[in-house]
């Protein structure tokens, strides 16, 4: 957790000693092989502004949950993005990116021996793209895809692979 708050204030720190802009963004989406919701939010700063580009530098969390079989499982991946925004002719836009950074696997249970809590981390990396459509020059409407990968975990002794999705999305950007 200090990590991830340690990220947040130096990337907010930067985007006020550059005066860039801050840029906040949440995301609802579907997984098509898990078939389950994936939430994502981002807190993010523009270093670099052309005429009609933008560079970005943002953190993203995301979340999905399944329940099978009387447990669930979690996985919150964090990542660091680079995201890349066009302009087009009126209010319609792109964007693209890419991000690397870890993901926390966690599975709770019940066994014969009582309650199981198994937890671990992996590397986790990300490709995504879509369009926007700006509402005005701060808020914009956004629809993607995205494709996540993550490497393999150990839960009790044991190697499963998470593997790789790819997940359809909805979303809002706010730039201050």
């Amino acid at each position: 957790m200090k990590k991830i708050l340690f990220t947040l204030l130096l990337a907010a720190g930067l985007s006020v000693s550059a005066r860039a802009a801050v840029i906040v963004g949440t995301d609802v989406g579907y997984l098509f092989d898990s078939k389950e919701a994936y939430y994502t939010g981002r807190l993010g700063f523009e270093f670099h502004q052309a005429l009609s580009s933008s560079h970005q530098l943002e953190v993203e969390v995301g979340y999905t949950e399944t329940r099978e079989a009387g447990g669930d499982a979690s996985l919150l991946p964090l990542t660091l993005n680079y995201r890349f925004e066009a302009e087009t002719a009126g209010a319609w836009g792109y964007y693209a990116g890419l991000g690397a950074g870890f993901a926390r696997t966690a599975v709770d249970g019940v066994s014969t021996g009582g309650s199981v809590r198994l937890r671990d981390e992996s590397f986790a990396a990300q490709v995504f793209a879509g369009v926007e459509y700006r509402l005005t020059p701060l808020v914009a409407i956004t629809a993607g895809l995205r494709y996540l990968w993550i490497d393999e975990v150990t839960l009790a002794s044991t190697r499963f692979k998470i593997g790789d999705d790819v997940a359809a999305s909805l979303g809002l950007r706010f730039k201050f």
